[in-house]
């Protein structure tokens, strides 16, 4: 046999080896390791073969990638465009104008995903960084990153596991594997050797990484580290997933690919025309840059932007952190939810709730691990409280666990150990138990632990007065099954097959109801007991106490959630690797009923299932998918979302991350979820509950809908500049007149007038109810044939008073343009009526455009931020026409009173015009059209109905 320092006596892939089929020595020598640990030549040696213990994230992202993700936008490259042209030209004011704005609207987006990159840096920790390791043979303290495959590492209860580890040694030692495999109750573990190939979840001689240690001690090898470890596998399939652009990022997509191909085509038209009606080619440029200008949306992703932000910032304030910002509109645009149940729909926090015990029957109040609360008898008749208290004992002498109070890293009592161990600690404190004290008088001979073949775990212990007693808790049918006497309130006698048979009847009622139940029994016990090597000496002729019943207690807020959610027509669905039975009964508390009939699909049966049954049952909703594996689970997204739906998966585990990578849209949860699963989500729950998810939907759909008017708006105002720009260029052809506006005065509209406008859009409240509605389709367009032709009328009115009080300046001033050159003091005050006419009937646009009601409801006067953006837009453009060297930068002139009389009848003029077609439509609906009233601001939604489009016109 090779040393053990050789380096050829390694294996080449530490990952696929089998590590859990080899004997405790065997294991050493494969691993070129020794239970002395290793020497720091072998170090070294194993760290170069097998790299160190990091999960590699195959996909971070530098800042200055981050940054320049942003520049991928069809009207950021297009004003990029704009402004080289306009620098070549010598228009350095404009071109500076330009840049300015590009870095505006890409910073937004930058600037929030950077701050939710560094949230989630401050969310990610681990429970212990620091590993116990033999190295030379002394053991010694390390940072987990620095294990090699071969350490030698001591694990001890409350650890974290720092890599995938083949346990050479272990004494009543369990984990919790909840983050790996979604099961909640600790695993427990063992030394010797598995005869049989078996699945992860049951290579019950392995601790992966990822997991901690629920109780006991243990020593082992260190077999697989870093992404060759279970964690590693799961990392790397949760990377292998395809990214996949939000509904909102393809239609801005769209919108901007059609104005840019516009924009080229037509400017480029207009400047041959231009050419022709004999401008000077640098003023023909210009022209054409200015009338690309007047096409492009220039503040448009600045607005959109800004909007997703201002949700992000108000979704944050409510516990929910989005890592990405179109992940917010994609929120609003799910159809299905796939939310697990543990931590999402319920506490997490097991808590016992009923009591069998000494043929009475009790309850106890409170949940949680808080030990407040009483114990009360069903019955009005007295009971002997210190036989409640003397079981009650047993199931603290029959337990591992500790409970502990807050402390800086818990806000709230916690378990350290078993959670269900925990319940039965908590109930026992409210009944005046100390378990600490008692545990001390009591003291501890003998364990057996839990295994899943006997389903029982056993204490022996010495009492105060010295009387040896053997503790037993488990499943209620392998603890009956092993009893011989039964307690009756104060006498023992034999069991019968009768009372074998309303005790089990007793346990499946509670276990209908969705309650976890173990039973208690004792036995005095002898000095050949605490010798026994086989459990079941021990575990017979027991005396059978009663039973407790425990649940995971449904968060409060979840069957209203719920209730919301299906009224929203979301299809729910719960995944979870618990049980049919507990995972109905949790289903039904949290009213996944409420809507119509509930369906249960078991793992034999889901994997039986064809892919359309799958997705047919996922599309219907109100199904509970149960001991759902994470390749399962990935399944079912991967079909919903293949369907064209939009999906919203939940999930906390490192098993959760390949579906959430998968989804439509990931939630991870904050509080309980590991780092690997916010690392692939793209929404974080800081508070882990199903009713946030749910505010958060509701956030989405009201954030589309804000975007959505906006969008248009914004659009409307590029009409009225193109039939400014069309008209202009026709009276400079024909009768040779000064362009009514400039470049800079677009932009003045454009980023100056309106954005912060439409940007406070972002904070309109609700209009209705937009959780009655159902989901919007998300193939459905913000930009349709029905919004362009309202957008182009809307523009055209616009347009035409805006040229309509250019003529009229000229008129007033007593100079008439087409009888020869104008004096510049004229064309610079005619220019500016073009401006303010434009500004002024975009601003009552915008208001009106926010009300399905129109201009004059209750509504328009809701969201003051809106109010106060219109403020500073006429501020803004006040000063661009008065302050003298703001005239000098936009080339605008100063208005008389009679100049604003005239501004301010065009926008009454374009007020009554907008609000009588309103009133002229709604007279024309049919007395069906009661529904599009309610109906998403996009124009489509899956319901058959067909909504009208209140962002394309009122």
């Amino acid at each position: 046999m090779t040393s053990r320092g050789d380096h050829t006596s390694l294996p080449t892939d530490p990952a696929a080896t089998d590590a859990y089929l080899l004997d405790e020595d065997d294991v050493l020598d494969r691993f070129g390791s020794r239970r002395g640990g290793l020497t720091s030549d072998e170090v070294a040696e194993h760290r170069a073969a097998f790299g160190d213990n990091v999960i590699v994230e195959v996909h971070s992202e530098s800042l200055a990638l981050r940054f320049l993700r942003q520049f991928k936008d069809w009207i950021i490259i297009l004003l990029l465009a704009c402004a080289a042209i306009t620098a070549y030209l010598g228009d350095a004011l404009t071109s500076v104008v330009l840049v300015l704005l590009v870095l505006i609207n890409t910073s937004i987006g930058f600037f929030q995903e950077y701050r939710s990159g560094k949230t989630m840096e401050a969310l990610q920790h681990l429970s212990l960084s620091l590993c116990q390791v033999e190295r030379d043979g002394v053991l010694t303290e390390l940072d987990s990153t620095e294990l090699v495959v071969g350490d030698v590492v001591l694990l001890a209860e409350g650890a974290a596991v720092p890599a995938d580890i083949r346990l050479i040694e272990a004494s009543a030692f369990s984990t919790n594997e909840f983050a790996l495999t979604g099961e909640s109750d600790p695993t427990r573990k063992y030394s010797h050797r598995i005869a049989t190939e078996v699945a992860v979840a049951e290579q019950h001689n392995t601790a992966h990484a990822g997991t901690t240690v629920a109780t006991g001690e243990a020593v082992g090898v260190v077999v697989a580290t870093g992404t060759r470890s279970e964690l590693g596998r799961i990392a790397r399939l949760a990377e292998a997933a395809p990214q996949t652009s939000s509904p909102l990022q393809r239609e801005m997509g769209h919108i901007g690919r059609i104005i840019t191909y516009a924009a080229v085509t037509l400017s480029l038209a207009l400047l041959v025309v231009a050419v022709w009606a004999d401008l000077p080619l640098h003023e023909a440029v210009l022209f054409a840059v200015g009338f690309a200008s007047a096409v492009i949306p220039q503040g448009l992703p600045a607005e959109v932007n800004t909007a997703l932000a201002q949700a992000a910032a108000a979704l944050a304030e409510s516990k929910t952190l989005v890592k990405r910002l179109s992940a917010v509109e994609t929120l609003g645009s799910t159809e299905v939810i796939c939310t697990d149940k543990t931590g999402t729909l319920t506490k997490n926090e097991m808590t016992v709730t009923e009591i069998v015990a000494a043929g009475r029957d009790f309850v106890a109040h409170g949940t949680g691990y808080e030990p407040t609360g009483d114990i009360r008898p069903t019955a009005a008749d007295p009971f002997d409280r210190d036989r409640l208290v003397a079981f009650l004992l047993v199931g603290v002498l029959a337990s591992d666990a500790r409970l502990l109070p807050p402390d800086d890293e818990h806000r709230s009592w916690h378990v350290l150990g078993d959670p269900t161990e925990g319940a039965l600690l908590t109930v026992a404190a409210k009944a005046g138990i100390d378990p600490q004290r008692e545990r001390a008088a009591h003291r501890r001979l003998r364990e057996f632990p839990f295994d899943s073949a006997r389903k029982l775990m056993t204490t022996i212990r010495t009492a105060p007065d010295g009387a040896v007693t053997a503790y037993v808790k488990g499943a209620p049918e392998s603890v009956v099954a092993r009893a011989s006497r039964i307690d009756e309130g104060g006498s023992i006698r034999p069991i019968t097959e009768v009372d074998r048979q309303e005790f089990l009847a007793a346990h499946i009622r509670s276990s209908d109801r969705g309650l976890r139940n173990l039973a208690y029994a004792t036995r005095p016990a002898t000095d050949s007991d605490v010798e026994a090597v086989d459990p079941q000496l021990v575990e017979s002729d027991l005396i059978l106490l009663g039973f407790v019943s425990m649940v995971d207690p449904i968060r409060d807020q979840v069957p209203e959630a719920m209730r919301r959610a299906i009224d929203a027509r979301i299809k729910v669905n719960i995944i979870t690797g618990d049980f049919a039975r507990t995972a109905e009964a949790v289903a039904r508390k949290a009213g996944l009923d409420h809507d119509h009939g509930m369906v249960v699909v078991t793992e034999q049966q889901l994997r039986a299932m064809s892919d359309d049954e799958v997705l047919a049952r996922a599309l219907d909703g109100g199904t509970v998918f149960s001991r759902v594996d994470p390749t399962d689970k990935t399944r079912i997204v991967e079909l919903v979302k293949r369907s064209g739906r939009v999906v919203a998966v939940t999930g906390d585990g490192i098993n959760d991350a390949p579906a959430l990578r998968h989804a439509s849209i990931g939630v991870a949860m904050g509080a309980s979820g590991t780092d690997v699963a916010k690392e692939a989500a793209e929404i974080v729950l800081l508070d882990d509950s199903f009713s946030t998810l749910v505010r958060a939907v509701e956030q989405g759909r009201v954030i589309y809908a804000n975007i959505s008017k906006g969008v248009i708006s914004c659009l409307t105002s590029n009409a009225a500049e193109l039939v400014v720009n069309m008209a202009s260029l026709i009276l400079a052809t024909v009768a040779g007149l000064p362009l009514a506006i400039n470049v800079m005065q677009i932009l003045a509209i454009d980023l100056l007038g309106e954005l912060l406008p439409i940007a406070a859009l972002g904070r309109d409240p609700e209009e209705g109810s937009v959780m009655k509605r159902p989901p919007r389709d998300p193939k459905a367009r913000i930009v349709n044939l029905r919004s362009i032709r309202d957008l182009l009328y809307v523009g055209s009115i616009m347009g035409v008073l805006a040229i309509g009080n250019y003529l009229l300046f000229y008129e007033r001033e007593g100079s008439s343009p087409f009888a020869g050159p104008v004096d510049p003091s004229s064309v610079a005050g005619a220019t500016t009526m073009t401006y303010v006419t434009v500004l002024v009937c975009q601003l009552f646009n915008i208001t009106q455009r926010r009300s399905e009601g129109g201009l004059f409801t209750r509504y328009t006067l809701s969201n003051p931020t809106y109010w106060i953006a219109c403020a500073a837009g006429v501020a803004i453009m006040l000063a661009i026409v008065y302050v003298p060297w703001l005239q000098a930068a936009f080339k605008t002139g100063p208005l008389a009173p009679m100049d604003w009389a005239f501004v301010m009848a065009a926008a009454a003029i374009f007020v009554a015009v907008r609000e009588g077609g309103r009133l002229l439509r709604q007279r024309r609906r049919t007395p069906n059209s009661e529904a599009s009233v309610h109906a998403p601001a996009d124009g489509s939604s899956r319901a058959p109905s067909r909504p009208r489009n209140t962002a394309g016109g009122s």
